[in-house]
């Protein structure tokens, strides 16, 4: 073997043969400092200890751009192969890395379904991995589009900043959640929506769905029926607080309910089909979908999405 030449290819590194290859299938060496993020000072030292190395001016400059000499004709596919290789070795690497490393998912979901979520996600912690659950906010969709979040689970039809989405399922139950002494009980006899608008009324603000107007609301606009007391909340704390300290009534998801249920004070019963299709006539109610980044950006496995998509179905339906 060429002592020499031995000599010549261990002083090779991968980021100038990369800026060799950009700038051979360009003809521009800025292209390459912008598409490799560094300086363009950076670039001309890389080729310049290049032509070093090989003892050749490897491109000529002409009007259209940079030309390549013989000898770069002749190195361009050997090098493209060995970018390759170590792209190819980087890649397992990194692969090799996330599949051993336990990593804990960072996932936004609607308020109104994050406590059914967070208990589904519990008895299915084996299956899913680690996960921290956020609540949804007015930059959710940012924050994954930005990486900060993993992916998240929200309303069909939100502002999605070209993001990948996935439809999981539409509400079709409601019911209705309020203290278990309140007089509503005692008085409704089919939990009309006309007598629970005779209440103070309670609802959870969702980005995406209610936070201009809840359906409870319009339903009584658009029938000229007066709702003079309704608050809105914007966390969950603060709407099981409203209803255990201000005697308020509020409308959540049927799993949800049935999650409310637990706590001693409250009583939850199922809004009727026909009060419940009354509200859907005038705002349709919201079709809850998965969130996410392009494929080549997620931390996580399609098996695990499934997983994600089948426990939020479960509270859902």
């Amino acid at each position: 073997m060429d002592i020499q030449a031995l000599q010549k290819i261990s002083e090779l590194d991968v980021f100038s043969l990369l800026v060799f290859k950009l700038t051979y299938e360009t003809g521009f060496a800025n292209f390459a400092a912008k598409e490799l993020s560094v300086s363009p000072a950076k670039i001309s030292r890389c080729l310049t200890s290049l032509r070093s190395i090989f003892n050749d001016e490897l491109f000529y400059r002409r009007q259209q751009g940079l030309k390549p000499t013989p000898l770069a004709e002749i190195l361009y596919q050997p090098i493209c192969q060995l970018c390759e290789m170590t792209c190819q070795i980087e890649r397992l690497a990194s692969q090799h890395a996330t599949q051993n490393k336990k990593t804990t998912l960072q996932v936004a979901v609607s308020p109104n379904i994050i406590s059914s979520v967070a208990m589904a996600i519990s008895h299915s912690a084996n299956l899913v991995g680690k996960i921290k659950l956020h609540s949804w906010q007015s930059d959710t969709e940012e924050q994954i589009y930005q990486g900060e979040l993993d992916f998240g689970i929200g309303f069909m039809g939100q502002d999605t900043h070209d993001l990948a989405v996935t439809p999981i399922a539409k509400v079709g139950a409601l019911c209705v959640v309020g203290a278990k002494q309140h007089a509503f009980w005692n008085t409704a006899q089919a939990f009309k929506l006309e007598d629970i608008i005779q209440h103070r009324v309670v609802y959870l603000c969702c980005s995406g769905f209610n936070n201009r107007i809840d359906p409870l609301e319009l339903y009584c606009q658009t029938h000229g029926l007066p709702l003079d007391d309704i608050d809105c909340v914007k966390t969950i704390e603060e709407w099981y607080w409203h209803i255990l300290t201000m005697n308020s009534l509020s409308l959540t998801l049927f799993n949800e309910g049935a999650f409310a249920n637990n706590i001693p004070q409250l009583r939850v019963e199922k809004l009727p089909a026909s009060e419940f299709a009354k509200l859907d006539a005038v705002m349709a109610m919201p079709h809850y979908c998965l969130i996410e980044r392009d494929e080549a950006y997620r931390r996580y496995s399609l098996n695990i999405k499934q997983q994600v998509i089948q426990i939020t179905q479960s509270v859902i339906l």
